[in-house]
């Protein structure tokens, strides 16, 4: 049970100081009089009028019940009307329930409504007949909090059909935020078509990919094939097929029946596998389906590094892609740079770097779901001192593997348990390396370039979990060390990094099913020690060096039209600090 205690107004408040005007207590001088009126009512004391509810009585003052609603002061005083209820000693009721009357009526006398779970579907309607706006609100915000993905749908309906705009609005950005839940429950499988088809084509579904906009149209045909089966084709439109990965198309779309029989739903397929196979002409191909949702509210967070005062930084600076906005947050304990970052379960771990002195193995992390900004603190160090290490996350563990540690680079790779806050040792690589890029695609980890102390790399390896191996794959076409690398539509990207003469702006990106490297457009400045994260379905260099100045600027690369853009600068000019992207509850 829930108890929502609601004033239709609220008391005027004093500002003059010394001894408290009178009129402060206008307030419980109110109260007494309310409850010296509920008390002749419930004694049926100077009474003028009976509210007659399901064939049950209900004595009442007019005065009162017009004070409070709209709806009965309309019904005992307007002259123009001449409402036959007005003078009549008995009014009867309809469209409510005499217990429901009752929870109302002391609300009128005495300011106080009980909402529960069992009453709410009845007291809403109830307070919106008689234009009780206390009651009304109280229902609101008692269903507002009991929002669930198995009942917001049900719930936006039911805001809507009385035209509770806020809890309709909160109903219906809880059902985008948690789009992958609500799917999966009766209450979807239940919409008519024109509502699933207003849910799926929305931008701001907050989704990892689009497979579960795509799992969900499959879900709701065969829930009742018979009837629904002719919709797939309009439905299928909205699916963003092109955003999903050549294995998903192939393995599971190509294989589902509904589509098979289909003709314009193979039509669409068609459309991704040409978007993939042919990358010439996705700018000719640019569309509503090509489109990436926006919905997702990821924030990048930059951390660390080697500052304008030529020493390392404990500054973090936050990036919002939707208002391009800037922010701080509260700095890591200890100035870091050639920092280790990833996000994992809403907190930010950065890991080893460089303090000015030493080489570090220590690592921090944000709880950024702790409170508004977050709170630092310390977990378990890594097994060894790591600066320009790789990291990255597969499953719910962290993974690290190079670095350096003030006298030799390393070919180990560690994994950390956030469940039992424990760092262990895996199989090294062939190849020692500092300053390589870490990455995780179709389930396996890749580490690209870097320096093994004498020659800068274009050497990739991969580690696979269920073996505990590392292999070799086809090496990049340049040599790099301090690149960005990110896994963006099946594809690893690696941005900028330094070739051991040059400072680099271009871009190449690694097909991971053909195990062949392609150049891109280069970026629009040189970038070494550079930042990548992917952020809405666009690839993004953060900061860098430039060969002359440290930067401040970030870059967006669109793979669509395969352009890059500068879109914002932050407050602190930096190179190699810590780079991840964190989704916002």
């Amino acid at each position: 049970m829930a108890e929502a205690t609601v004033g239709e107004g609220e008391p005027p408040t004093c500002k003059t100081g010394g001894i408290a005007p009178r009129d402060i207590m206008t307030n419980s001088h109110a109260k007494s009089i309310l409850n010296a009126m509920n008390a002749l009512r419930k004694s049926n004391t100077l009474c003028d009028v009976t509210l007659r509810v399901d064939e049950m009585d209900f004595p009442a003052h007019r005065i009162v019940l017009a004070a409070c609603s709209d709806y009965f002061c309309a019904m005992f005083t307007n002259e123009v009307c001449q409402l036959s209820e007005k003078d009549k000693p008995c009014v009867d009721l309809q469209g409510l329930t005499a217990a429901t009357m009752e929870i109302l009526l002391d609300f009128v006398y005495t300011e106080t409504v009980h909402v529960t779970v069992e009453n709410v579907q009845e007291l809403l309607p109830a307070a919106c007949l008689l234009q009780l706006k206390g009651v009304k609100q109280a229902c609101c915000e008692f269903l507002e909090s009991q929002l669930d993905p198995s009942n917001c749908l049900g719930i936006r309906e039911f805001a809507e059909a009385h035209s509770c705009m806020d809890l309709q609005q909160a109903a219906e950005l809880f059902s985008l935020k948690h789009f992958p839940d609500v799917v999966y429950n009766e209450e979807f499988r239940l919409l008519p078509q024109p509502e699933v088809q207003k849910l799926i084509k929305c931008d701001e579904i907050q989704v990892d990919s689009e497979e579960p906009v795509f799992e969900a149209v499959i879900n709701w045909v065969k829930y009742d094939e018979p009837v629904r089966s002719r919709f797939l084709p309009e439905l299928l439109q909205y699916v963003r097929m092109p955003l999903l990965t050549p294995r998903f198309i192939t393995d599971v779309i190509d294989t589902e029946p509904l589509v098979h029989k289909s003709l314009e739903c193979r039509d669409l397929v068609d459309e991704a596998k040409k978007f993939h196979l042919r990358p010439e002409i996705r700018a000719q191909m640019q569309g509503p389906r090509t489109k990436p949702r926006l919905g997702a509210n990821e924030v990048l967070l930059v951390i660390g590094g080697f500052g304008s005062q030529q020493s390392p930084i404990d500054v973090v600076e936050k990036y919002d892609p939707k208002s391009q906005d800037w922010s701080l947050l509260p700095s890591i304990t200890r100035k870091r740079r050639y920092v280790a970052t990833v996000s994992l379960n809403e907190r930010v771990y950065v890991m080893g770097g460089y303090d000015g002195r030493s080489r570090l193995s220590s690592v921090e992390c944000l709880d950024y779901g702790a409170d508004e900004d977050g709170v630092w603190y310390s977990v378990a160090p890594m097994n060894v001192r790591r600066g320009l290490a790789g990291a990255t996350t597969l499953g719910d563990m962290i993974y690290v593997a190079g670095g350096f540690d003030g006298s030799r680079r390393h070919t180990s790779m560690e994994r950390y348990d956030p469940n039992i806050d424990q760092w262990s040792m895996l199989g090294d690589m062939a190849t020692a390396r500092e300053g390589a890029g870490l990455v995780v695609a179709n389930g396996v980890i890749f580490c690209v370039g870097g320096y093994d102390g004498i020659n800068i790399l274009n050497s990739v390896e991969r580690f696979d979990p269920h073996t505990g191996h590392w292999s070799h794959v086809s090496p990049m076409s340049t040599k790099r060390s301090g690149a960005g690398v990110a896994l963006l539509n099946d594809h690893v990207y690696v941005v900028g990094g330094f070739d051991g003469a040059a400072h680099l702006a271009s871009v190449e990106s690694y097909n991971i099913r053909t195990d062949t490297w392609s150049s891109i457009t280069s970026m629009t400045t040189p970038r070494c020690y550079v930042g990548a994260a992917v952020l809405r379905g666009r690839l993004y260099a953060i900061a860098g060096y430039d060969g002359n100045s440290l930067l401040s600027s970030i870059e967006c690369y669109d793979p669509i039209i395969d352009t890059w853009e500068v879109v914002s600068s932050m407050g602190t000019q930096r190179c190699d600090a810590g780079v991840c992207v964190l989704r916002e509850k």
